[in-house]
């Protein structure tokens, strides 16, 4: 049985996968927050029990058993997300921080009563599609992509960003909530203007790339 130090490295690893973001040690250390040689160390364990493989660019790659865990963990983590949140009436934040309590405890009883109470549903409170129950994911882009005039629906919001409790709330608050329209009003290096939620909210660059968009339709010629 993996030993919940592994599976935090799992689900995180699977994480950066998920975002696009380059699986090295050093962005494992920032995920985790731990120090490198901690890292070293943690990787090379998990290298030895079949979790990961090492690529040719030094990247992080995992098998198809670390695979099979993350998608495991992270499909009892947005579920009790969504538990905590629509049935418990926690705030996202709150909801974040309990799942990830509860995900390593999880039985394959409950987290199969929870898939029915329910009624199997697709993605955590954020957006974030859950493994095994939710279909195809749809093309996306960042929010810190899209040209002025852009008008398109937010997908999800990054499961990075779920760690930080003030920015989870602010999107809150502020109406992101995954399949609202936004029109980008402005944009420029540092931030981006955005209609959502009938008012205008301004970004930074950072709080934008945690927000990904359904691909935009094509404008019409």
């Amino acid at each position: 049985m993996p030993t919940m130090t592994t599976e935090d490295y799992v689900i995180a690893l699977n994480t950066l996968r998920d975002e696009g973001v380059r699986a090295i040690p050093a962005r494992v250390a920032e995920r985790t927050g731990v120090s490198a040689p901690t890292v070293t160390l943690a990787l090379r364990r998990l290298e030895r029990d079949g979790y990961i493989v090492w690529t040719g660019r030094r990247e992080i790659e995992l098998t198809r058993q670390g695979l099979e865990l993350a998608e495991s963990l992270m499909r009892r983590h947005r579920l009790v997300e969504r538990w905590l949140t629509d049935v418990l009436g926690l705030d996202w934040a709150a909801a974040h921080e309990e799942a990830h309590r509860l995900e390593h405890a999880i039985s394959p009883i409950v987290e199969q009563r929870l898939l029915e109470l329910m009624n199997f549903p697709t993605t955590c409170p954020h957006g974030n599609p859950i493994p095994g129950i939710a279909g195809e994911r749809p093309p996306s882009v960042r929010l810190a992509g899209l040209p002025v005039g852009t008008r398109a629906r937010l997908f999800r919001i990054s499961e990075i960003a779920e760690s930080e409790r003030e920015l989870m709330l602010w999107y809150f608050d502020q109406g992101f909530r995954p399949e609202i329209e936004l029109e980008v009003l402005a944009g420029t290096p540092e931030a981006v203007e955005v209609l959502v939620a009938g008012h205008q909210v301004r970004l930074s660059r950072r709080a934008a790339e945690f927000l990904w968009m359904h691909e935009p339709e094509p404008t019409p010629v």
